[in-house]
């Protein structure tokens, strides 16, 4: 291995080395030292990046909205359903004087909208019910302390 081969060798494994200090280690001119970092600097590439998991490859909205009509029943069926329960509660609410954190308003309409894709839709998506379940362990947890 040549001196310009030991030089190029170093920046690559130390590209933040001061030339100055390689021209002393190696013997070799300033411009020649310039020369060769430059060219290790020119030749890096970035990493290729990995291939996306299936999970995130793009999908048209058209195969996202067909997948959640299968998994939820009609947006507008839904829809009617989540806005009716979500009206009575306010109304029961608002006629007992009755006033929520917005957390705790958010979490219900939150678990009214997974209940009513349960009811219209598929029972048996497991991730509705586990939503359900979080929704309300957020609220439990912060009336006891540990928001999140």
């Amino acid at each position: 291995m040549n001196k310009s081969d030991k030089i190029r060798e170093y920046f690559r494994k130390f590209p933040d080395a001061e030339v100055a200090k390689v021209v002393a280690k190696f013997q070799s001119s300033k411009p020649m030292t310039y020369k060769l970092r430059k060219q290790v600097q020119e030749e890096w590439q970035p990493p290729a990046l990995a291939p996306l998991p299936e999970l995130f490859q793009e999908v048209s909205v058209e195969e996202t909205l067909d997948a959640r009509a299968q998994d939820y029943g009609t947006f507008r069926d839904s829809a009617a359903l989540m806005q009716g329960i979500k009206r009575l509660l306010a109304d029961h609410a608002a006629k007992h004087d009755k006033t929520f954190a917005d957390d705790q308003w958010e979490a219900l309409e939150m678990i009214v909208h997974k209940m009513a894709r349960i009811v219209n839709g598929n029972p048996d998506k497991v991730d509705s019910w586990v939503d359900i379940a979080g929704y309300a362990t957020l609220i439990a947890d912060r009336l006891q302390g540990n928001a999140r």
